[in-house]
């Protein structure tokens, strides 16, 4: 199990605090759900950015480009010494890598080893928001379809399933095809690192009809409210519901201030408006989106890619894949 002391003196932003500390998330609904209750734990934090579509960081013309490196970035993995990021992307090829570009940031793979090359099909299954709960000691809110909205947060209950289904096109069809979940994971990490009794005990239920049946009337809420399902891989094992990430449009400002009233109205994390203040006036920068075979790149150079190419973040779509962004800082 994580040493809950040890992570909140080695990363003093996460600790609870009056401190007035500044604030990027991410474009999801999982980022809007840990920034409600990051915001409720800091009151004197103020969200100041976003970064959207792992391209764009959307941030408060009251504020400089180094007040948004120098913030703490919920919900991402950013390769900038000066970020304090809280991800938990898969982020080295190799077991402890040396990448100095995460010196000062968190990522939940990390903590326990876990790479391409070293133990990937254990790596971490869940949302940061459920890792925020454990951190803060809070369990799934008294509220109406709390248990859902948390456990929608990064697809996470369909991971939390014995059997899955993935989408196929073949000559112009659409196919399911069976695949095995990953429950297995799920349960070992809410059993063993992260443990939360409500999380626990609602994890008994996501494989159920029951539980689905709750999961497509709420998604169908979700859509009345007006937010986007986005793009969804994988099903789940018995109604073939997907995720519903509520990734922003163009509208950022407005999608993200309706997304986080909506997360804090339903779980009870409120923030003070003064907190959100900031995202009045936005400005933006924009970096350069590029992919690289991992086959170019001799795992001991994986640094000496990083700083070439100015990589700022980056995520592995498939075993062979790195998909970056550069150019940003």
């Amino acid at each position: 199990m994580l040493n809950k002391i040890a992570l909140l003196q080695k990363y003093a932003w996460l600790a609870p605090s009056r401190d007035a500390l500044n604030l990027v998330i991410g474009d999801d609904l999982d980022a809007a759900l840990s920034a409600a209750l990051y915001l409720h734990a800091h009151p004197n934090a103020k969200l100041i950015g976003v970064y959207a579509k792992y391209t764009t960081v959307y941030y408060s013309a009251a504020h400089t480009w180094d007040d948004v490196l120098n913030a703490v970035w919920l919900d991402l993995d950013i390769y900038h010494p000066q970020c304090k990021s809280l991800g938990h992307h898969i982020v080295r090829v190799q077991p402890r890598q040396v990448l100095p570009g995460f010196d000062n940031s968190l990522n939940l793979n990390d903590l326990f080893g876990k790479s391409l090359q070293r133990k990937f099909d254990e790596k971490y299954p869940l949302g940061t928001i459920h890792f925020l709960m454990w951190l803060y000691g809070r369990e799934i809110p008294a509220r109406a379809d709390a248990d859902l909205l948390l456990w929608l947060a990064d697809s996470a209950y369909i991971n939390a399933q014995a059997r899955a289904y993935r989408k196929r096109w073949r000559d112009g069809k659409a196919e399911w095809e069976a695949r095995a979940g990953f429950k297995w994971n799920v349960k070992s990490w809410l059993h063993g690192a992260i443990q939360i009794p409500s999380l626990q005990r609602t994890f008994e239920l996501v494989d159920t009809r029951a539980f689905e049946e709750r999961m497509r009337a709420f998604q169908l809420e979700m859509a009345a409210h007006g937010f986007p399902q986005g793009d969804g891989q994988v099903a789940s094992s018995l109604l073939k519901l997907f995720g519903y990430q509520c990734q922003l449009s163009d509208d950022v400002r407005a999608d993200l201030l309706r997304l986080l009233e909506f997360a804090a109205t339903r779980t009870g994390w409120t923030f003070a408006p003064a907190q959100v203040a900031a995202l009045q006036d936005l400005r933006r920068k924009t970096g350069e989106r590029a992919r690289e075979k991992l086959e170019h790149i001799a795992p001991n150079d994986f640094v000496e890619f990083l700083e070439a190419r100015r990589v700022f973040s980056y995520v592995f779509t498939h075993f062979d894949t790195i998909n970056y962004t550069a150019a940003l800082a």
